[in-house]
């Protein structure tokens, strides 16, 4: 049986803890299925999944995802005030500089343990996890997409890593273009959110229109014939 583990509500405690989290939709979803996910604990990222879940699990699950909009601020800035070491990995080289930059304006007391872009191989990546370890990074932030970032948390914890890791998606990027925020105030109070995000980066019309459907039909199949366990912690 496939098993599930999701977390309610995001937790400034979390970053004290030594655990792997990433962030599931109806896009994302189909990759959860095809790895195991083994530690990794997910939070709900989107409306529609948080409220489908909320209606399987009977729990009150809430939408959480990496970025401005929700823990992003939250998790940078309790690491500044907690003096907590951060490392970042993912897009390209140029994007990173730029997002560097720009976290550096924002959190100018946030400590940058180290940072290196997405693109790299396998004999790469061990270096990377041994950079990561040898910094004494207290939280890891990886955005290399669904299914890469995941094993990429899991095998840096693996690696020696003893802080917490959360997957971001495509944070780096879409901030590092961002002259000030990705999604406007007037679009994230609304609630369109996917609507702007296909509208900036046609890429993901795909994405929404054709993975998110088949991934919701999948998964209730998978519900109906008791194929999935999902089980929801603090």
């Amino acid at each position: 049986m496939f098993k599930l583990e999701l977390v309610g509500h995001y937790s400034p405690q979390l970053l004290d803890a030594n655990q792997a989290y990433s962030f599931i939709n109806f896009a994302s979803i189909g990759s959860v299925f095809e790895q195991n996910p083994g530690t990794i604990t997910y939070f709900c990222d989107g409306m529609l999944m948080s409220t489908f879940m909320s209606r399987v699990t009977g729990r009150t699950i809430g939408r959480v995802s990496f970025d401005f909009t929700s823990i992003a601020d939250r998790v940078l800035s309790g690491a500044e005030q907690l003096g907590k070491r951060v490392y970042f990995v993912g897009a390209r080289q140029a994007e990173l500089d730029l997002f560097i930059l720009k976290i550096k304006s924002l959190y100018p007391q946030l400590v940058i343990a180290g940072y290196h872009h997405g693109y790299f191989n396998a004999e790469q990546a061990e270096g990377i996890r041994a950079d990561i370890c040898h910094s004494e990074a207290d939280i890891l932030i990886v955005g290399l997409g669904a299914g890469l970032q995941e094993q990429f948390e899991q095998d840096a914890l693996q690696a020696g890593f003893r802080g917490v890791a959360f997957t971001c998606g495509g944070f780096i990027r879409q901030e590092a273009l961002a002259t000030r925020q990705y999604y406007p105030a007037l679009i994230n109070r609304l609630h369109l959110r996917a609507f702007y995000r296909m509208y900036r980066e046609p890429h993901t019309i795909k994405r929404y229109l054709i993975d998110y459907p088949s991934n919701f039909v999948q998964l209730l199949a998978m519900l109906a014939r008791h194929k999935v366990a999902i089980s929801v912690g603090e």
